[in-house]
């Protein structure tokens, strides 16, 4: 049991949480884990064909949200094709350090000529000074609801602002996920008066419903967050195409836990399901604590990637100071780890024999000890074979799968994937920790992923596929 201090006790009745809950953390039960990224090996970029991070932005785009900052990554090029050399990740003593500095001299006019043959505008390009870098799972995998946590040291200094975020796997906004957003503007530098250690916890929203209709949201209030015991309203913005809404909480997290985001290790955390969107925060897992809670909104139904970056500049983080840049870019965006589990499917078949059939919702398929053909339906499905030698027939566009006793006499048949042959599909397998991933992707579709659990890609060869037309 960990014991309150009276300091921390004050504070949580302050803040409105609950001292008699504190700790007692997400349940996980429900849950399955998809990836467990714990950077203790070198990072597994997404190439074109496999890998798990892409490390270059959302839309492809080099600038975020507004100069003077833009994302890089090392396989960007001069226009004469030699590299530019900038690379903001780097793997050591088992973290992800995601570096952000002012773009060396001798590659600056390279690469304002980069943007400009993009087709940046010169009021923008020249106002490009910094990068920074970004990750996300958009080529590999994407899901509907979970569990997502994060364990991070966040960068102090005026101009950085890091983000764990999730946003649609296709290039739609909103709907979008903010498990954290933390502006490095609140160490209180250039008089700002901005207290230190706020963490900004979002879900952005809009009226179109998931069948792609027009028309008012019913839920646009928040029964969790509560303003002299009525439902606090979510933020309204009038936009060109409908309004946009926000459900939002900024905790002051020294105030509230006597934590140090910018000195100390933190976990953030993130539980999303069909109901309700919850934020947690705490030391370590163990220690975290409910933050904040809202309804899902009606949008936020889809699946969705995992990102996170370090953006430099922009309209709300405000700029860096180059007199302090030594002082502000010696604070690296340092991860310990990032985790990803998926809820687990409610519904569960058991077939002692025969073909196995799913159906269009996300099924927990279980086979018996016999030899068995496995025909899941659409959606996310999690596949038992239980025994025997099965054959998994898995149509493209059909939805990520994960198998979790894939045996080495048991065939995938993949029909109607982007590739054509057995070797193909054997090539574009990755080891992500103890597990296989094959990925396929379909933009502007979410990838699809087969995930073989526990499985060692020397286990496997061609003869454990059987491809079948191209989609």
């Amino acid at each position: 049991m960990v014991r309150l201090t009276a300091l921390l006790c004050l504070a949580l009745a302050f803040s409105g949480l609950n001292a008699t809950s504190l700790f007692a953390g997400p349940d996980l039960s429900r849950y399955t884990p998809i990836l467990i990224e714990e950077f203790d090996r070198p990072l597994s970029r997404f190439d074109g064909t496999t890998g798990v991070w892409r490390d270059y932005p959302r839309r492809q785009k080099y600038i975020g949200n507004g100069p003077p900052s833009l994302y890089v990554n090392p396989s960007m090029t001069r226009r004469d094709g030699t590299p530019l050399g900038l690379d903001p990740f780097d793997i050591r003593d088992g973290h992800l350090h995601i570096s952000a500095a002012p773009i060396p001299d001798a590659v600056l006019k390279d690469v304002h000529a980069l943007l400009r043959a993009a087709g940046y505008k010169d009021e923008a390009v020249r106002k490009v000074r910094y990068f920074s870098g970004s990750l996300s799972t958009f080529s590999s995998w994407s899901q509907t609801y979970g569990y997502f946590e994060m364990r991070a040291r966040l960068p102090e200094g005026a101009g950085h602002w890091a983000a764990f975020w999730l946003v649609p796997s296709v290039n739609g906004w909103p709907p979008e996920i903010d498990v954290f957003e933390v502006l490095g503007r609140e160490n209180g530098s250039k008089g700002r008066g901005s207290p230190d250690n706020r963490v900004h916890m979002r879900v952005h929203f809009d009226e179109i419903a998931a069948d792609g209709t027009h028309a008012p949201e019913p839920v646009l209030s928040n029964p969790f967050d509560l303003v002299d015991g009525i439902d606090k309203p979510a933020i309204r913005r009038e936009r060109s195409i409908g309004p946009r809404f926000t459900f939002a909480k900024t905790l002051d997290v020294e105030k509230t836990f006597g934590r140090q985001i910018f000195d100390e290790f933190n976990t953030y955390a993130l539980s999303w399901s069909k109901d309700e969107i919850i934020w947690w925060f705490g030391p370590s897992h163990e220690e975290l604590t409910e933050a904040y809670r809202t309804p899902t909104p009606r949008d936020v139904n889809g699946p969705m990637a995992v990102i996170f970056n370090d953006q430099i500049g922009g309209k709300w983080a405000g700029p860096p100071d180059p007199a302090k840049d030594a002082e502000t870019f010696a604070n690296d965006f340092v991860i310990d780890y990032v985790k990803v589990y998926v809820e687990t499917p409610e519904t569960q078949m058991i077939f002692d024999a025969g073909e196995v059939r799913g159906g269009i919702a996300d099924d927990h398929i279980i086979g018996g000890g016999v030899d068995q053909v496995f025909y899941p339906g659409s959606g996310f499905d999690i596949l038992t074979g239980g025994g025997g030698s099965d054959q998994f027939v898995i149509l493209g566009d059909s939805g990520s799968k994960l198998i979790t006793d894939f045996a080495p006499d048991d065939v995938l048949v993949l029909h109607g994937w982007t590739f054509g042959t057995a070797a193909e599909a054997l090539r574009r397998t990755e080891q992500v920790g103890d597990d296989l991933w094959l990925i396929d992707e379909q933009e502007p579709q979410a990838p699809q992923t087969l995930i073989l659990r526990d499985t060692r890609r020397v286990d496997i060869g061609a003869e454990n596929f059987d491809v079948g037309p191209r989609g």
